[in-house]
């Protein structure tokens, strides 16, 4: 009982310095009503930075910002810009990594920048990397290509890249459309000897239902050594043809590149609630013995959260957090009783959009 109490009272603490909360602190303001950003996305840095990124759908350029905080994301400013070498492909659908160890040419502390490189022709997963913290970014590689963007089932595209570094391996996971068996599935490759030897595609969950769509994965490492992948499965409305429902799914394997074998759950909420869309999942070790699984969905302000390992029901937890496509939590690398939140603009929203940061008090909105 006694090893038990300091195991919770250990993974429940509060880190030192506790950052400030905020909500919806501008990160980027396009400053005209044609402008589309969201997908946004952020990642620690070991120096207590903060750097972030996102698409514009309805940018023509061929680059994708890269901004930069250090007062945990109060405050923002311009940092580097990637570039695509192929003029009049954009990219879109960003994600971020640190990479602690030296990989292949790069020496300790490279990012890498997940993102679809689009254009008239063809979808494709292209990886930049940058070795100054965010500054200077260079193309080192395309892990996988498809044909244009197009979602209807026959056609080709990918979709959506996810970046994991772990046990010296970057893996990077996507939605896949290549599958002649499948209107679309979620695939990974990965790489453990430098940033352009990828393995071959392996599937993360493919279903028997030709229509039935998974899509944009996201991937958290567990404390007992588990992973969990959250995705939207997209499945036809019943006496439809076209239209689809997307509720949230997982699954819980003992390798991130084992998925495929695991069964998914749908995401089941005890208050009743129904997380839609484009979920992004991170874990903290805040809140008892297993931490917390945190979810964001695309639909809604509140997240769902399990403390129970991915079993069981989840509970539904309000935020101050703006609703956006792919909503993304994080938690910061200096306070675990916190979640940062980056957001856009929701799915095919017409008012102008921004791109927003949040800091929410997770200790306080669980009652600790």
């Amino acid at each position: 009982m006694l090893l038990s109490f300091l195991a919770v009272l250990a993974s429940s603490c509060v880190r030192a310095d506790p950052i400030d909360t905020f909500a919806n602190v501008t990160v980027y303001d396009p400053g005209t009503a044609s402008a589309d950003v969201n997908y946004a996305r952020t990642l620690n840095l070991p120096n207590n930075t903060v750097l972030a990124t996102w698409s514009d759908f309805n940018e023509a350029n061929a680059t994708i910002p890269i901004y930069r905080s250090t007062n945990n994301g109060f405050s923002w400013y311009p940092l580097g810009i990637a570039t695509s070498d192929d003029p009049g492909r954009r990219l879109l659908q960003p994600h971020l990594i640190y990479v602690n160890e030296t990989f292949g040419e790069y020496d300790t502390g490279a990012v890498l920048l997940a993102v679809n490189a689009v254009d008239s022709k063809s979808t494709n997963i292209e990886i930049y990397a940058s070795g100054d913290n965010g500054e200077s970014w260079a193309f080192v590689s395309r892990v996988a290509s498809g044909g244009p963007a197009n979602t209807t089932n026959g056609a080709t595209p990918v979709w959506e890249p996810f970046l994991l570094y772990h046990d010296h391996k970057v893996t990077v996971y996507y939605s896949d459309q290549r599958d002649a068996q499948h209107g679309q599935k979620l695939s990974h490759q990965t790489t453990q000897d430098d940033f352009d030897s990828w393995g071959s595609a392996i599937d993360d969950a493919a279903f028997q239902t030709y229509t039935d769509r998974p899509g944009m994965p996201t991937v958290a490492k567990l404390p007992n050594g588990q992973f969990i992948i959250t995705f939207e499965y997209a499945q036809l409305l019943k006496n439809s043809s076209s239209n689809y429902t997307y509720p949230v799914y997982y699954k819980l394997a003992t390798s991130p590149e084992n998925f495929a074998s695991e069964p998914a759950h749908k995401l089941v909420v005890d208050s009743g609630a129904k997380p839609n869309a484009g979920p992004y999942v991170t874990w903290t070790s805040y809140g008892g013995v297993n931490g917390t699984i945190v979810v964001s969905d695309s639909d809604s302000n509140p997240v769902y959260i399990n403390q129970a390992l991915g079993q069981g029901t989840w509970k539904e937890l309000k935020t101050t957090a703006g609703r956006a496509y792919s909503r993304e939590v994080q938690v910061p690398d200096n306070d675990n009783t916190k979640l940062r939140f980056a957001g856009g603009a929701e799915f095919e929203q017409e008012t102008p959009s921004q791109i927003l940061v949040t800091i929410m008090d997770l200790a306080k909105a669980l009652g600790g």
